[in-house]
């Protein structure tokens, strides 16, 4: 089996490297993977763990994925809003083992596949296997990586381990410009791009592309950059192909009913960036701190962007090889474009891109960027590794060697004894830090003192030994050896802070609050406010209970409105009722007009709102709004009626009332498919209290008839008088054409693989 170094095998070694691996993230992750505890996410128990529950429970009922989620902000469509990594090979795991346990093996797994992936990189750039053992190393236990565990964004880790064994793939298509390579490639951007991250891929993209254009001369120099760009478009149609599945009905939805249509504010965009600081931080983390210890300017940190501050060192001496190998030129590029991006309103790259480049518009937190800059610190670390091995040590790289020994020294001392007077240097400069921000600073000194003590001896040990003369302390891998444990000591203290775990029913304990609500068997919704940042979220959906707010960033803007930016307008008594708010739940008493104390449980009450309106239901008055504004502003009004009027974004208006008995009965309620009976005494509509989105398509009697948007962002049919049967159906023609192009796709890929295989042996047997 050939590796993707060329005319090179795959050694038993490199299984040794695998397994060893393997044998670092079990020590790593051995808190989750010995016990029946949860990787802890502050976004995954919210928000990943409902989501994907939605879907693991439907699909395991109903052997297929659900398309609407009616459990949070009055409904979501699960594909086209991407609930998760959906068609991500690795969800597969959501059906074989416990929901929480997949969820972690989904992260431990990517862990080892972003060592291997560094590793084959390295490999496949002609490094030595113990300086490709080093990057791996690097890039498997970086801060920035590991540290992505603790927000539950795991779709950043999907593509952060994907992306340099896509480089990898694009490096071998540029040595031998064939097809198959061209499909392999582009199979890995089909992964990027179902990992359900799309601005992670986009820029993974930035990336690849930029790899490419410095290789043009490359390829002109052997005449084949025709052939190449012709194969690399064939690649990224195969990407797309894969990708479309999710990418296709994503973007639609994204460009016609998100909140972010037609782009956001560029102060939108460069929020969440990093600031002068996190710079500093990049070498040492605890200088800007995180988590209780961060005294920047974001409103917290959840993360480390740094990329092991001894890989930052080593890395800042293979610039100089850059110089001398063009290889090296692409990650030097990235090694000082990446931050100078992610420091977002400090340079003018961020503003520059964010009007040139087509989509950027639509991004914010520019320091998702980093990933890219961690990949080129540990191939320029690796690859400077690898130049020491084997080789005297040139007059200039002792220059260089010896420069960043002073280096390391100089700031050992600044960040150990003299630290105080350096944050008062950075105070002259970036203004007063403020008393709160100072009993930070003051609170994680003794952490910055003693990693920098350790960073400071690492450096010291690694930059002596390969500046030595001794060849036999190269040649032997003692300069890989010290590296590597030094890479493990300066960088996995950092990156295992952010690993913690949860037992998932100490997090997800059913309470008095949820029992009593669940004992309601009808169709509602609760609106929980209780001040707690769990609670409040996703958190009574995990257990089947439907509430009227949430979180999630890939809302309908029609909800929005309706809603408020910040869901404020959820406690207005009409919008109260038109969301079918039933139960509302507190930490405190509270006094409204509608509600009405249903239960005090001494430090939670339950309260019923008075007005509470059926699911669905029959109105006979219905006016047409100009605009959403003035839809808003009727709806608010409080002499408006929501049992009696609705307000229509387009349709027939109607004034009447009830001329005899009328009712309306839900048959079917299913997340794609609802179905009612509706006796009606005269003409009316039939309103829904669950969000409208086009994709939603109505029959009455067996006919096809418009369904309607009505209240801002709810659900209307027109009926006339007598007895009718209404079906509702969810159905996405992107989602369709996508998974038809997805499936096509992966057959030509399947169908290429068999064929080269079948190419290679036959070639063999002839030899």
């Amino acid at each position: 089996m050939k590796n993707l170094r060329l005319g090179k095998y795959v050694t038993k070694w490199d299984w040794y490297v695998a397994a060893a691996m393997a044998v670092l993230v079990v020590i790593i992750f051995e808190g989750f993977i010995f016990t029946d505890k949860m990787v802890f996410g502050t976004d995954m128990i919210p928000m990943g763990y409902m989501m994907r529950k939605v879907v693991a429970d439907f699909w395991r009922a109903n052997h297929t994925i659900p398309l609407w989620n009616p459990y949070i902000l009055c409904g979501l469509p699960v594909v086209d809003a991407m609930h998760g990594d959906l068609f991500y090979p690795a969800a597969l795991l959501y059906l074989v083992l416990p929901l929480h346990k997949a969820l972690g093996y989904k992260i431990v797994i990517h862990v080892w596949i972003a060592g291997m992936a560094m590793y084959t990189l390295l490999r496949t750039l002609g490094l030595r296997r113990r300086s490709a053992l080093f990057g791996g190393l690097c890039y498997m236990v970086a801060p920035y990586f590991l540290s992505l565990t603790y927000a539950g964004h795991d779709g950043k880790m999907f593509v952060t381990s994907l992306f340099p064994l896509s480089v990898a793939a694009l490096e071998v298509f540029l040595k031998r410009i064939k097809y198959i390579w061209a499909v392999v490639l582009g199979a890995l951007l089909g992964l990027l791009f179902l990992t359900s991250h799309p601005q992670m891929t986009y820029f993974a993209m930035w990336g690849l592309t930029i790899y490419f254009l410095f290789n043009i001369p490359r390829l002109a120099k052997a005449r084949k950059l025709g052939k190449g760009v012709l194969f690399l478009v064939i690649a990224l149609l195969i990407g797309i192909g894969i990708g479309c599945v999710q990418f296709l009905p994503t973007y639609y939805y994204t460009t016609n009913f998100s909140p972010r249509t037609g782009g956001v504010s560029f102060a939108f965009a460069s929020s969440w960036s990093l600031h002068p600081e996190e710079i500093v931080s990049l070498l040492y983390p605890m200088f800007g701190g995180y988590l209780d210890f961060y005294w920047g300017r974001n409103p917290f940190k959840l993360n480390a962007e740094s990329p092991g501050p001894l890989v930052l060192l080593i890395a800042l001496g293979g610039l100089v090889l850059c110089l001398r190998r063009r290889q090296l030129l692409p990650w030097l590029f990235l090694f000082v474009f990446c931050p100078l991006y992610a420091l977002g309103a400090h340079t003018p790259l961020l503003k520059a891109a964010f009007y040139a480049i087509p989509g950027a518009k639509f991004l914010r937190a520019p320091s998702i960027i980093m990933f890219m800059f961690s990949c080129s610190a540990s191939v320029l670390a690796a690859s400077f590794v690898d130049g020491l091995l084997d080789k005297q040590v040139s007059p200039f790289q002792k220059k260089v060697l010896t420069g960043l020994l002073l280096f390391t020294i100089i700031m050992t001392v600044a960040m150990t004894v003299g630290r105080g007077s350096f944050y008062g240097l950075w105070q002259s400069i970036y203004g007063k830090l403020g008393r709160e921000k100072l009993a930070v600073i003051q609170s994680s000194g003794g952490m910055l003192a003693r990693d920098a003590l350790v960073l400071g001896l690492a450096g010291v040990a690694f930059l002596i030994l390969a500046a030595s003369k001794s060849r036999s302390w190269r040649d032997g891998g003692g300069v890989a050896a010290i590296a590597i444990v030094g890479v493990l000591a300066t960088s996995l203290p950092h990156s295992m802070r952010f690993i913690q775990y949860v037992n998932l029913r100490d997090v997800l304990r059913q309470d008095q609050m949820i029992d009593y609500v669940k004992r309601d068997g009808n169709i509602f919704r609760a609106l929980p406010v209780t001040g707690s940042s769990l609670y409040d979220k996703n958190f009574m959906p995990i257990f089947g209970i439907q509430t009227v707010n949430g979180f999630y960033d890939n809302r309908s803007r029609f909800f929005e409105t309706l809603a408020g930016a910040s869901q404020e307008n959820l406690a207005n008594p009409n919008i109260m009722r038109i969301t079918n708010v039933k139960y509302v739940l507190t930490s405190n008493r509270v006094t409204h007009p509608m509600l009405a104390l249903e239960r005090d449980f001494g430090k939670a009450f339950i309260y019923r709102n008075a007005g509470f309106l059926p699911r669905a239901l029959i109105v006979h008055n219905a006016v047409v709004a100009q605009d959403d504004s003035e839809a808003l502003a009727l709806i608010k009004d409080p002499a408006f009626d929501p049992s009696s009027t609705i307000v229509l974004a387009e349709g027939r208006p109607v004034s009447g009332e009830a001329a005899g008995d009328e009712e309306v009965e839900i048959e079917v309620y299913a997340p794609d498919r609802v179905l009612l009976r509706a006796k009606v005494s005269s003409p009316g509509y039939l309103f829904f209290s669950e969000n409208y989105l086009p994709y939603w398509k109505a029959r009455v009697d067996g006919k096809d008839v418009p369904l309607l948007r009505a209240d801002v962002s709810m659900r209307a049919v027109y009926l006339d008088a007598g007895d009718h049967t209404v079906e509702m159906r969810f159905v996405s023609r992107w989602y369709r054409a996508g998974a038809l192009l997805c499936l096509a796709t992966c057959a030509v890929v399947v169908a290429s693989v068999v064929s080269s295989y079948r190419g290679r042996t036959r070639r063999g047997r002839d030899a």
